[in-house]
This record gives structure tokens, sequence and C-alpha cells, in this order.
């Protein structure tokens, strides 16, 4: 139990330490209105279950709430993955380079629990965060 809540801590340090200013770049791609209307859709929907992971609200809630939270992260993410891909293919990939990460951290995490696995399941998270910020902010400028 108390592996589980410490490595609540460090995730949500990570996630808090984050920046979410906004600071939009240039859309690398054009896209039809309906699948402009799909993405801009999936970025605000990423957005709001980002927030939510990064507010910590769910690791009040215990880790169950915690696990629920990135599940809706990465539901989420996969639909802005899915929407934007013709366009933004490379930067899709980083991301979800990043949530790979994530994913291999919390296996790690769950497979052996130390201050190691659960500290890096936190640095994970952190770019995987940022990395997403950074998407969301390129391809909702055209939102």
């Amino acid at each position: 139990m108390r592996t589980g809540v410490a490595g609540v801590v460090v995730v949500v340090a990570g996630l808090c330490a984050c920046s979410s200013d906004e600071d939009p770049g240039t859309a690398a791609g054009t896209t039809s209105a309906g699948a402009a209307e799909s993405v801009c859709g999936s970025v605000d929907a990423l957005r709001s279950s980002v927030e939510e992971l990064r507010a910590g609200s769910a690791v009040q809630e215990g880790s169950d709430a915690l696990r629920e939270s990135w599940t809706a992260v990465q539901e989420d993410w996969s639909r802005l993955a899915d929407d934007a891909r013709a366009s933004y293919a490379d930067e899709v990939d980083d991301v979800q380079a990043a949530v790979d990460d994530v994913q291999a951290a919390l296996s790690a995490a769950q497979d052996s629990p130390s201050a190691g696995t659960l500290e890096d399941v936190g640095t994970a998270v952190t770019t995987f965060v940022q990395d997403a910020d950074g998407f969301m902010d390129e391809v909702g400028s055209s939102c």
C-alpha cells in the first residue's frame, strides 16, 4: 500500500510540474472542414482528460481512479491520433512513442514496484503530457 501511494505522489508531482501555458504553433497540414471539426473535437477531449489527470483529483480517489484517468487519456489520444495522422504523421508518431513509454513504465512498476520504477512512471507521464500539450497546441491552432 505504501508503494502504491508513493507511486501516485510521484506521478502527480510530475504532472503538476508540467506547464499548461498554450503557445499555438502553425498547423503542419490542412484538412477538410469535416476532418478539421473531428480533429478539433478530439483536441478538446484530450485536453480535458489531460487536465483531469494533471489536476490530481484521481489521486485523491486512489489508484483505481488514477488508472481510469490514464485510460481516458489513452482513449482520447487514440481518437486524436486517428483524426490527425493524415496531416501530422510525424508528430503523432512522436507522441505515440511517449504513450508507449508510459505503458512500459507502468508495466515495469506493476511487475517490480520500487522507488525507481515509480519515478520512471512519473518521468514518462511528464514527458507524455509535455509532448501532448505541444501537439494539441499545434493542431488546435487551426481550430
